[in-house]
């Protein structure tokens, strides 16, 4: 019985090793991200609702004017992104010019 135990132990410790991503490599999450599309499915849905009994060119414009909205949310995501990026390397580097001057 100990041993199935150890043995089941042993099996999840290198079950989330491979699991963990080696560095400069991207993650899940990073790897979804990339993946995602407007065309999701919440985003489809609102906008069915919202083109619900409109003309052929009004459900155009809709959708149109909903899509240049998410684009324009997904570019400030990514804009802030980068500015907490580009923040955290100027902290860090700063850091490790701190701690080279105490030496």
């Amino acid at each position: 019985m100990k041993a199935v135990i150890i043995f089941a132990v042993i099996l999840m410790a290198f079950g989330t090793v491979d699991g963990i991503a080696a560095p400069g490599e991207k993650g899940a999450s990073s790897t979804a991200m990339e993946k995602a599309s407007d065309e999701a499915v919440f985003h489809r849905i609102g906008d069915w609702f919202a083109t619900i009994g409109k003309s052929d060119q009004e459900k155009q414009e809709i959708i149109g004017e909903r899509k240049a909205k998410r684009a324009a949310e997904r570019a400030d995501r990514q804009a802030e992104r980068a500015r907490e990026k580009a923040r955290r390397q100027a902290e860090k580097a700063n850091r490790k010019m701190k701690g080279a001057g105490k030496k």
